[in-house]
């Protein structure tokens, strides 16, 4: 393979990045070439939940952003918005946790005619 020519480039090794390489290149049809900012994954932390107070302060696995200011929350303060740099993105530094969607944006998407995409058939 030429390693200078790609048919995709993904910038972003995160967990949506990850899936969509896998996805282009499991056929063998397409060359992918996945970029990722941060350093490998390798930490021992990541594979530990009570690491991601590690990661809350990393400048080497968090890009670290604040949120837009907003004048009427926080006393204009920013908000903290850590954000992962490494294989993985922000799901590796997150403690292993997850927030199920609103129940709203499930049944909106069936009801714009998504079948089978409430949030109650999706539930399980």
């Amino acid at each position: 393979m030429d390693n200078t020519s790609f048919d995709y480039i993904i910038v972003g090794a995160g967990s949506a990045g990850c899936v969509l390489a896998n996805r282009l290149s499991e056929n063998g049809k397409y060359s992918v070439c996945l970029l990722e900012a941060g350093p490998k994954d390798n930490t021992p932390f990541i594979k530990i939940p009570a690491g991601f107070a590690y990661f809350m302060f990393s400048k080497k696995y968090n890009w670290g952003f604040d949120a837009k200011v907003d004048s009427t929350i926080r006393n204009g303060q920013p908000l903290f918005v850590p954000r992962g740099k490494t294989l993985g993105g922000s799901s590796a530094i997150n403690a292993m946790l997850y927030i199920r969607g609103q129940r709203e944006d499930y049944d909106q998407w069936a009801d714009l005619g998504n079948t089978s995409w409430s949030f109650d058939e999706l539930l399980p």
